[in-house]
C-alpha cells in the first residue's frame, strides 16, 4: 500500500473511531503509523508558514497526504454518524468489548518495545497512563447547559483528546453530557451547535499539536509509554465497566 492510500484509509478509520465513545482517533493513527506525521504537520500551523506557494505549503504540511486524510475522515463522520448513534444505543456492551480487545492488543504493540527496555521512567509513565485513563473514566459530571461558552469548551476538550491516544473525544463528551447532541447535530448539520463547537476545536488545533510535538522531540519513548498506558487502560475500561 502506498503512503497516500494509507492516509486515505487511516482517515476513514479515524473518522469512524472518533464517533465511538471509547477509542481515540489518534489511537487509530498510531496503529497506522502516521500519528507523528500528523502531529508534526498540525504543529506547523502558524502565520509565517501560510502562503500561496503550493509547493512550500506541501513541504511544510504534507498536503498531498493530509488533504486526502482530512477528506476521507470528514466523509466517514458524515456517513456513519447516524449508524454509530444507533450502535451506541442498541449494542453498547458488545461493541465496547470488541473495541476494548482491539485497544489492549494495539496498546501492547505500541508500548512493548519501550517497556521491554525496562527503563524506570518509561514504565512509570506507562503506569501513569493507566491511572489517568481510569481516573477520567470515573469522572461523574452532570450534564452541562448547552450554552455558547460550554459548546466552545466542549469542542476544545474533545479535539484535544482526539489528538491524544487513549481516551477518545467522544468519551469525554459523554462524561460532560454533550455526546448525543453533538452526534445528532452532525447527523442533521445543526450549525447552531456545530459552529461554536468548531471554534473550540480550532483553538485546540492551534495549541495542542505544538505541545505534543515538543514532548515527542524531548522524550519520544516516554511519551509512547504514556500513550500505551492510556490505550490499554481505556481498553480494560471498555471491557469491564
Amino acid at each position: 500500500m502506498n503512503e497516500r492510500m494509507k492516509f486515505v484509509l487511516a482517515g476513514f478509520c479515524v473518522g469512524f473511531a472518533e464517533l465511538l465513545p471509547g477509542i481515540s482517533g489518534s489511537t487509530v493513527a498510531i496503529f497506522f503509523g502516521i500519528y507523528e506525521k500528523i502531529i508534526k504537520a498540525l504543529s506547523a500551523i502558524r502565520l509565517k508558514n501560510i502562503s500561496f506557494n503550493v509547493r512550500k505549503l506541501n513541504q511544510i504540511f504534507n498536503l498531498d497526504l493530509m488533504i486526502p486524510f482530512i477528506i476521507s475522515m470528514i466523509i466517514s463522520v458524515l456517513v456513519f454518524s447516524k449508524f454509530i448513534l444507533f450502535l451506541h444505543n442498541e449494542f453498547t456492551s458488545i461493541f465496547n468489548i470488541i473495541l476494548g480487545i482491539l485497544m489492549i492488543v494495539g496498546g501492547n504493540l505500541i508500548a512493548r518495545k519501550e517497556l521491554l527496555s525496562f527503563g524506570i521512567y518509561r514504565n512509570l509513565f506507562f503506569l501513569i497512563g493507566l491511572i489517568v485513563s481510569f481516573a477520567l473514566s470515573n469522572l461523574a459530571i452532570d450534564s452541562i447547559d448547552i450554552s455558547l461558552i460550554n459548546l466552545i469548551f466542549a469542542g476544545f476538550i474533545a479535539f484535544s483528546f482526539f489528538l491524544i491516544p487513549g481516551i477518545s473525544g467522544s468519551a469525554i463528551l459523554l462524561i460532560f453530557g454533550f455526546y448525543s447532541i453533538i452526534i445528532e447535530s452532525i447527523a442533521i448539520l445543526n450549525f447552531t451547535v456545530l459552529l461554536p463547537f468548531g471554534i473550540g476545536a480550532s483553538i485546540s488545533l492551534l495549541t495542542m499539536p505544538k505541545i505534543i510535538s515538543y514532548l515527542f522531540e524531548k522524550n519520544r519513548e516516554t511519551i509512547i509509554s504514556f500513550f500505551g498506558g492510556l490505550i490499554i487502560g481505556t481498553g480494560l475500561i471498555l471491557i469491564f465497566y
